[in-house]
């Protein structure tokens, strides 16, 4: 008998029976069922065709050469890209199409009818078209035929950069001629929106260079006529005369704009407005583009569509990711791992996407990222039920103050998965708002300085009724216009008093054992002494208010011998202080704990924030995860009832200045309460379905891995 064969099948059995191949021989896993969208119903918005609406917009910022293109290669880049929305250069600097007006000037490349060709091919693929209109110049030629239009610097001169000369907003070219532009275009194409670029008092040129303000006859006289003061000739936020002329300059672009897109409307009540603006705009467009910087603000996309969404019910986002180096770099696209941070964040945070190229598609030079862009497009054209009528469903509101401030917070809030939205000051107290205030838990004021009445008092009766505000640098110590006022005029913020201190080198905040106890003592239990590199306000509590850390002003820093401070530097001022207002509290912090962490990052900070708003405010977090600082999150619902998902974005390609691929991060937990019991939770780009347990309201479960981003789709039982 031949005992091998024998052998092998007892040794082979007994395996068996250990268990160590069956993994080899278990029943694979079925297959997830593939999410049947079909059957999901997001609802609409509301009646428009753009506003909470999963678009894919591709701006091609034409030159004069490309009317020389193949028009069907041009269409059928826009269809590979899944884009449903085209922006092409119309009319203004250069007419794109047989203008018969005498003041403006047509592509001399153009043979035919560029804007007629790209229309009609595209809403044959069934692309909406949106014509791109710049009034802000106007070419060398007519522009010495009419110097009554013109921009003039303080130097009394125009400016003329590359035969384009600036025109001013209160000169005839944008206030009735544009107008004429508009109609002629309007009435000759079936456009389905109309983009305006650079609008505005523009006072600098493609170089960077400043003119400074615009003392144009015009100016002068409307500015007089307005305040009874004369133009002023330099940018002072000392100077009442200049605080009053940028009031001047908000109303009087507002009012032209109003009047711009009610010409429009008339002309076309169906057409969609956009531009860098509030006023007269169905949609509110933004830039998320590089700059010849150390580092990219990598929550550019973030900070751009938060806002726009958090603000305002009635006016869509439209930020553009520009897929160029920089200004004086066109013709060379972005890092693509920035690229397409930026894009998913736009997504992920439920806002349409954008996508800017000069030239086009076809012809663009730096191609890297176009597969990129193709993929990122599909995957929303796939999904986009999933995009549409959405809304983040956060309990926290950052209302935007200074840059820095404002940025350093968002950096904050991000690493900590704190899920949080955006409001514009101005906003506050409107019928804007999608949201009201009440229904946050606590509002975040970061460094807003500059406060009108009616915002002092929305934010006031906000804490009165018993809301919760954590409030940092010197905010409402302005009057709107940005006129300094020497007090605090939140009463919420319970400040008697206060005195500056200007920023200064070796200034701290010590922390005492009464502090820890209040703050943390496990947080704080290994530090006692913060820096703090600010400017700060020496407050005085009012009687109701409880003060925290105490400051110690610019002590001595060498020789190391003399690196010391004693008992009597110590101030009484309060580097935090606490009020009860009403059925409220208040935290503030009166120096920039923002943008100190935006400069540094730092530890003790973050540990600060984190503190201030979960011990002192107790702000219940609504998702709990033990991600990395690098993820992203985002948590959104729909509107109509129909699910709700959690977005992930990896940011672990950022090192300083290089953008690198993400690395893959493993096993992330998470827990979260979603509105509704829920079924099923589905990882829309692997296409798995995710494992997970569903306790006293709230859902736990554990992401294996994660790449680029993920989306955790979450359908409910009742479905």
């Amino acid at each position: 008998m031949n005992r091998k064969p024998f052998l092998l099948i007892t040794c082979f059995a007994l395996l068996l029976a250990s268990g160590i191949f069956s993994g080899l021989f278990a029943q694979a896993p079925a297959a997830p069922k593939p999410v049947d969208l079909s059957k999901i119903d997001p609802g609409r918005y509301d009646a428009s065709w753009w506003n909470r609406a999963p678009y894919r917009l591709v701006q091609t910022n034409l030159r004069e050469i490309d009317a020389t293109m193949d028009v069907d290669a041009y269409v059928q880049s826009m269809v590979d890209a899944s884009a449903n929305i085209v922006l092409i250069n119309v009319g203004g600097i250069v007419a794109n199409y047989p203008t018969e007006l005498p003041f403006q000037f047509r592509n001399k490349y153009m043979k035919g009818d560029l804007v007629g060709d790209l229309i009609k091919g595209l809403h044959a693929k069934g692309i909406k078209v949106i014509g791109r209109f710049d009034f802000s110049k106007i070419n060398e030629t007519l522009a010495a035929k009419k110097p009554e239009w013109l921009y003039v610097s303080t130097e009394g001169k125009n400016v003329n950069y590359n035969g384009q000369v600036h025109t001013c907003p209160n000169g005839g070219y944008q206030q009735e001629y544009g107008k004429e532009i508009l109609k002629e275009a309007i009435s000759k194409y079936p456009l389905d929106g109309v983009f305006f670029n650079m609008i505005g008092y523009t006072v600098s040129d493609y170089s960077g260079n400043y003119y400074g303000i615009c003392q144009c006859d015009n100016c002068k006289r409307k500015f007089h006529d307005s305040t009874g003061h004369t133009l002023p000739v330099k940018a002072d936020m000392n100077d009442p005369v200049y605080r009053e002329y940028n009031d001047f300059k908000k109303t009087t672009a507002d009012k032209l704009f109003k009047e711009i897109g009610t010409h429009i409307k008339t002309l076309n009540p169906k057409l969609m407005i956009n531009t860098y603006a509030d006023a007269g705009v169905d949609m509110i467009a933004s830039e998320s583009g590089s700059e010849l910087r150390p580092e990219e603000w990598n929550y550019s996309a973030t900070d751009n569509v938060k806002r726009v969404l958090g603000s305002y019910k009635d006016r869509s986002p439209g930020n553009l990711l520009i897929y160029f180096q920089a200004i004086g770099y066109r013709h060379v696209g972005t890092s693509p791992n920035l690229a397409k941070v930026w894009m998913l964040e736009n997504m992920l945070h439920g806002a349409p996407l954008g996508f800017v190229v000069v030239g086009t598609l076809v012809n663009y030079e730096d191609r890297i990222f176009i597969p990129q862009l193709n993929n990122l497009y599909g995957f929303h054209k796939k999904n986009e039920k999933l995009f549409t009528n959405v809304q983040a469903v956060n309990k926290i509101a950052l209302i935007r103050g200074s840059r820095n401030e404002y940025e350093g917070i968002i950096k904050l809030l991000s690493e900590e998965h704190i899920m949080y939205d955006i409001i514009d000051p101005s906003a506050l107290g409107t019928e804007r708002l999608p949201r009201k205030l009440e229904d946050y838990e606590a509002v975040i004021l970061g460094d807003v300085s500059n406060m009108d009445e009616r915002v002092i008092s929305v934010i006031d009766n906000y804490v009165k009724n018993g809301g919760k505000i954590l409030s940092t640098g010197f905010t409402s110590t302005k009057d709107a216009s940005g006129k300094p006022l020497n007090e605090i005029r939140l009463q919420s913020l319970g400040v008697a008093s206060y005195e500056d201190f200007q920023r200064a080198k070796s200034t701290y905040l010590k922390i005492s054992d009464t502090d820890k106890t209040v703050l943390g003592k496990t947080e704080f239990k290994d530090f006692s002494i913060m820096m703090m590199y600010s400017n700060f306000l020496k407050c005085k509590p009012a009687a109701s208010a409880k003060g925290f850390m105490k400051f110690v002003p610019a002590t001595r820093f060498g020789p190391p011998e003399k690196a010391y401070y004693t008992e009597e530097d110590i101030t009484d001022f309060p580097g935090l202080i606490t009020n009860a207002y009403g059925k409220g509290q208040s935290v503030f912090i009166p120096w920039e704990l923002g943008a100190q962490y935006h400069f540094k990052g730092h530890y003790m900070h973050r540990t600060l924030f984190v503190s201030a708003l979960t011990k002192l405010l107790n702000v219940e977090r609504t998702v709990v995860t033990d991600a990395s600082p690098l993820i992203e999150m985002s948590h959104l619902a729909n509107r109509n009832g129909a699910f709700e998902w959690l977005g992930m974005i990896n940011h672990s390609g950022q090192i300083g200045g290089s953008l690198r691929e993400p690395v893959t991060i493993h096993n992330t937990n998470i827990r979260f309460k979603p509105a509704k019991p829920i079924k099923q939770i589905k990882l829309m780009t692997s296409g798995s379905n995710l494992t997970f347990k569903q306790t006293n309201g709230w859902v736990e479960c554990k992401l294996p891995q994660l790449g680029d981003f993920e989306m955790l789709l979450c359908l409910y039982e009742s479905l």
